[in-house]
């Protein structure tokens, strides 16, 4: 009788241990809203909990690339555009300057409006970025691209023609600059379309040069300046193309986080109402338990005797 009293005992107590080892656990869910707040809660569950978070945590960094990736591409995309609309202005006068009726006065006003509109062209191509890094120089960008040198009296490139790329997906990278400059090369110049409306609103500035003199350089830039507005067109193509691309992935990228989303919620969330139903009859268990236990103790051999 002793042996079996203290084995009831030894029974009844793990039992009151392991519910309230389990209330413990419930409580925590409630109070956490988390079904699984240690890996010992559900094994299983908390290794597809770790995967998936750290598949969200990817996702997140993808996305955040992306919207910095697409907001660097329109700030290209509109100085682009902006070159394009300087490129037309300069095609406009020029076919101005090509009118033989023109008098050396006017000429001089047009070599001048050439000289304006190519400084705002250069301007724009050594557009900064937010973080103050040159849009148009590749992977050179903290150096203007576009330099005046005194000595050969002409613009030089001093950027490259590198990429620099952002990764926007498992093994999905996106070039993130376009190649502007290749829009102004000239007969093994760089920057040879420039360099020669610099000569020419030169000259046409100078009243001692002759219009005649330069007629045949005017219709020269107009077939550059349409060649590079060729070349722009193809940039915006190409900007277009990334920009699609973006947004696909994008919404790809918020399609699988909101199916990762929910599947988290399943593992990990706690059913509130399933979980408070449990906790009392955990504790109604208990109660029973300590009752029983109470019982237990109160018997003796002398209880027998009667």
């Amino acid at each position: 009788m002793r042996v079996s009293s203290l084995n009831t005992k030894h029974i009844m107590l793990s039992q009151m241990h392991s519910n309230s080892m389990k209330m413990s656990q419930i409580m925590q869910q409630l109070s956490t809203q988390k079904r699984v707040n240690v890996p010992s809660d559900d094994p299983i569950a908390a290794t597809r909990i770790n995967q998936l978070q750290r598949e969200q945590s990817t996702i997140a960094q993808y996305q955040d690339n992306i919207t910095r990736l697409s907001g660097s591409l329109s700030t290209q995309e509109a100085q682009v555009q902006n070159a394009s609309d300087l490129l037309w202005a300069l095609n406009d006068t020029l076919l101005q300057a090509a009118n033989g009726a023109n008098a050396d006065k006017n000429m001089q006003g047009l070599g001048l409006e050439i000289s304006m509109l190519l400084d705002s062209l250069v301007d724009t191509v050594n557009t900064k970025s937010a973080s103050g890094s040159y849009v148009f120089g590749g992977t050179k960008n903290q150096t203007a691209p576009i330099q005046w040198d005194d000595a050969a009296e002409s613009w030089v490139f001093m950027g490259n023609h590198n990429t620099r790329e952002t990764t926007v997906a498992n093994g999905v990278n996106v070039t993130e600059n376009v190649q502007l400059t290749r829009c102004f090369s000239r007969g093994g110049d760089e920057l040879g379309l420039l360099n020669e409306l610099y000569t020419l609103s030169e000259k046409m500035q100078d009243p001692a040069v002759s219009p005649a003199s330069y007629q045949q350089d005017i219709q020269n830039l107009l077939d550059g300046l349409s060649d590079a507005q060729d070349g722009i067109g193809a940039i915006f193509t190409e900007l277009g193309g990334r920009q699609n691309q973006l947004t696909l992935l994008q919404n790809a990228h918020t399609d699988v986080s909101m199916a990762n989303g929910m599947v988290l919620s399943e593992l990990a969330d706690a059913d509130v109402a399933t979980s408070t139903i449990e906790l009392q009859l955990y504790v109604n268990a208990t109660q029973i338990t300590f009752k029983a236990w109470n019982m237990v103790n109160q018997l003796s051999l002398f209880n027998t005797m009667g």
